[in-house]
């Protein structure tokens, strides 16, 4: 089947990148978790409300990513430097779909998240929508201009991943079962954000080379492929410390600790080592491990929470 002629929902699937939903799901279900262990509550129809907005969020956000991406000539450089065959190519450059299209489709994607923000508002408390907000502008302005956050070399791109994949979707979901707010619902998901940022670094380092020449100076490249593994396992042991230390403090429950059975994923996701810059399939596996490692995290985390 040529590009051209894939059905629309394969298409649509590529653009929002829809394999990558768990690293926002895993977030709202953290905020569940810890709204349960902290004030057993928990309403199926509002969960399932936070999950369908924060979900829709993160479609807009890969769709619109794809959009600048072209616009600002980073996948076209993707384009020349990788094989046709690439798995990684994007449907807007290889002309499967317009710009246009793609700036319909995101758009549509933030006008549901919007949407169940502002009804969560009306059924919850109008923070509901004050907590999604900067989750919108932060993920419209990872590579829209004028702020570009992930093309300045200054890891606020990344630091925007930290927020949109761990406070943010965690507290609103804690808001919305709970109608309050707690520090923990912040500070905990942190550990998820994190990891989060983990994959992003990976996953840069399969384009080193074409963001490099494109002007994209996402942190990775600014770092080089040694500093950025090093970073990605520094992270990583950070959130190991962080749930221990939450435990400590008497955030939560020792069963929050079960967090660490997914350790082997983290060992597995160092295989081969970290030094130097291996070719850019190397690290395209490492990005997937990387992703299930963080995912497994965090869903461990949420069923101790959850259980205890």
């Amino acid at each position: 089947m040529t590009e051209s002629k894939r059905p629309f929902l394969s298409v649509l699937s590529r653009l929002v990148r829809a394999q990558f939903a768990p690293v926002m799901i895993a977030p709202v279900v953290l905020g569940g978790a810890l709204a349960w262990h902290q004030a057993r509550a928990f309403d199926p129809g509002l969960f399932a409300l936070a999950l369908l907005g924060s979900v829709s969020l993160l479609f807009a956000a890969n769709g619109i990513d794809d959009v600048y991406d072209q616009l600002n000539g980073v996948d076209a450089t993707v384009d020349r430097l990788f094989p046709k065959e690439f798995p990684g190519w994007k449907p807007i450059t290889r002309g499967v779909i317009t710009v246009r299209d793609g700036f319909v489709i995101s758009g549509l994607f933030y006008c549901l998240s919007f949407v169940v923000g502002v009804y969560l508002s009306y059924l919850v408390g109008w923070l509901a929508i004050g907590i999604a907000v900067p989750g919108i502008l932060l993920s419209y302005f990872y590579t829209a201009p004028p702020l570009k956050l992930d093309y300045r070399g200054l890891g606020l791109g990344e630091a925007s991943i930290l927020l949109r994949f761990g406070p943010i979707p965690c507290l609103g979901a804690y808001y919305v079962l709970t109608k309050g707010v707690a520090l923990v619902a912040a500070v905990v998901p942190l550990s998820t954000g994190l990891l989060t940022v983990d994959v992003l670094l990976m996953h840069d380092l399969i384009f080193f080379e074409a963001y490099k020449q494109a002007g994209k100076r996402s942190l990775a490249v600014v770092l080089g492929a040694g500093k950025t593994q090093r970073l990605v396992l520094a992270f990583a042991l950070l959130a190991y410390l962080m749930i221990a230390a939450a435990v400590v403090v008497g955030w939560i429950p020792p069963a929050g600790l079960l967090c660490v059975a997914a350790l082997p994923l983290l060992i597995w996701s160092r295989k081969g080592g970290a030094s130097g810059r291996p070719p850019p399939q190397v690290f395209g596996t490492r990005t997937m491990r990387t992703f299930l490692h963080s995912v497994a995290f965090t869903f461990l985390l949420a069923i101790g929470l959850f259980f205890a």
